[in-house]
């Protein structure tokens, strides 16, 4: 064997001796998996929309929502959803609020999948030369959601969200359809603690 092979082959079985005998690189270990109990909140912008008796009109509004929801597994929760889109202008403020009790479905580790049944109802403040506050009664609501993990750590995670809830107020008629029918939809970013 000629002296050049001689030193490749000894090269080639020095590295093979060097990878065989050095320690695994450590690799970082997968979060652990989101079970029990979620704390979360959001913020959102979008639009309040109102139709039918005494209004036809949709108007901009801020919102936040608090959320509560308990994992049975790692992809089904009941959950707790308190939300309120309000807009001011001119000393008065409207606010729809639209509070639901669902589900929770995580079809994979970074999409969460919501709906939920509750009620809603809307207040109007004024606060000018003076204060008053009006409030409808309550309604029948539905409410549904999507968020997307764009930040994950072991105990936290922060996506975006899109979420939509109706209101439906009155039924004079007693046909089954509402007198009133409220609005909410928002797109925005929420936050949420797990593996407490």
């Amino acid at each position: 064997m000629s002296a050049h092979r001689f030193a490749c082959a000894a090269a080639l079985a020095t590295a093979t001796i060097a990878i065989a005998t050095s320690p695994a690189r450590a690799q970082p270990a997968p979060p652990p998996p989101r079970v029990g109990l979620e704390l979360g909140f959001g913020l959102q912008a979008g639009k309040i929309f109102c139709e039918g008796d005494g209004c036809s009109d949709f108007t901009e509004a801020g919102g936040l929502n608090l959320n509560a929801a308990y994992f049975v597994n790692p992809t089904l929760a009941i959950t707790g959803d308190f939300w309120v889109m309000a807009h001011a202008e001119n000393n008065f403020t409207f606010a729809h609020y639209i509070n639901t009790v669902g589900v929770k479905w995580r079809p994979v580790p970074i999409l969460t999948l919501q709906g939920g049944i509750g009620e809603a109802h809307a207040t109007l403040d004024y606060s000018g030369a003076f204060s008053a506050q009006a409030r409808s009664d309550n309604a029948f609501a539905i409410m549904g959601g999507a968020a997307l993990d764009v930040l994950r750590g072991r105990r936290f995670a922060l996506a975006i969200e899109l979420r939509g809830g109706t209101g439906f107020y009155g039924d004079k008629n007693n046909d089954g359809q509402a007198d009133t029918v409220g609005r909410n939809v928002g797109v925005g970013a929420s936050l949420t603690w797990f593996n407490f």
